[in-house]
């Protein structure tokens, strides 16, 4: 919000404002229908790119030092070109008539937050149905946390986990960073987050070569995660089956107990609000880690409780939503 003043967007729809209408769009359409229809646009573009790098620079026959060098090197460059591209969508908005559009479309392709309930209330309605094989199926498409041996509490809680992550790293972050650095700020997350899917996994190929990036999307999940905290407590008074006291000794008790700081707030106060037992010693975020359970409650988690997390999701996102239009308001005054 900040950076706006400097480019003198005075005459260009409030960036805020842009904002909350793309989150309203997202609600209520989901994610832009056409993005997946554009083989130009700029996330299949961002894949190329670093696909061509990795192809290019990430040779086996390189040592580990090299490889994570040339690791960085890549990131570099992606970062840099997604925020000149990210100042150039700013300039434009500010400048041409209409062009806050173009601006909007973009948003729309990278935010994600409805199709995240989208699909969790397909897994949902599946376990209901005691269609396990279908359930697992459709949460292996989301993350590779789930095996073909996981059982319906298991699909349960994995759920739940993905909906806490998703609440950081798909809704409060990229909502945070636009709001603080305009379309620069989102450009540059987004190309942050492809980058850690495509060279970030901790397999033997990108351990070296993912070092920087790994190391630049623990920095910019830290205040969104800090924040993630306080929103569920808060939402967890708007939620007729959840406990924000107990939300809250979770997240002071447990926040450390997994291996990604930044993942641990959310999924303690997810787990204290419904009185769960999430992260099950197993392969999470695709590394296996030896984690103590977060939570002192079940473990045999239902489709019940995927419910009530995305209930508690929805409060968290239109909370969110509600911060965005007082900053509105404020920058108004």
């Amino acid at each position: 919000m900040f950076f706006f003043n400097t480019l003198n967007q005075a005459e260009a729809l409030t960036p805020l404002l842009l904002l909350l209408i793309a989150l309203i769009i997202n609600i209520f359409l989901g994610k832009n229908s056409l993005s997946g229809r554009l083989k130009g646009y700029s996330p299949n573009t961002l894949n190329k790119i670093i696909e061509w790098f990795d192809l290019k620079l990430n040779r086996e026959n390189r040592s580990p030092l090299d490889r994570a060098i040339r690791g960085g090197i890549t990131t570099i460059f992606v970062l840099l070109l997604s925020g000149i591209f990210g100042l150039v969508v700013i300039w434009l908005s500010a400048n041409i008539t209409f062009a806050w559009l173009f601006e909007l479309l973009l948003i729309l392709m990278v935010l994600d937050q409805s199709n995240t309930h989208k699909n969790l209330i397909e897994i949902n309605k599946a376990l209901s149905n005691r269609d396990i094989k279908n359930s697992r199926q459709k949460l292996m498409n989301l993350t590779t946390e789930v095996s073909e041996k996981s059982d319906s509490f298991s699909i349960a809680r994995t759920s739940i986990e993905f909906i806490a992550i998703s609440l950081v790293t798909r809704v409060l972050a990229p909502v945070f960073y636009y709001a603080l650095f305009g379309f620069i700020g989102l450009a540059i997350y987004h190309a942050i987050t492809v980058l850690t899917i495509k060279i970030g996994n901790k397999t033997e190929r990108y351990q070296d070569f993912g070092f920087t990036v790994n190391r630049l999307k623990f920095i910019i999940l830290f205040i969104p995660s800090l924040l993630s905290g306080p929103l569920i407590v808060l939402a967890c008074l708007f939620v007729p089956t959840a406990n924000p006291i107990k939300s809250l000794k979770s997240i002071l008790k447990y926040r450390n107990k997994i291996h990604n700081y930044n993942l641990g707030i959310a999924l303690s106060a997810y787990a204290g609000a419904f009185d769960l037992a999430l992260c099950q010693p197993k392969n999470c975020i695709g590394v296996t880690k030896k984690e103590t359970w977060i939570g002192t409650g079940t473990a045999k988690a239902t489709h019940k409780d995927i419910q009530r997390c995305l209930y508690l999701f929805s409060t968290v996102g239109l909370i969110n939503g509600l911060l965005i239009i007082t900053l509105i308001i404020i920058d108004h005054l």
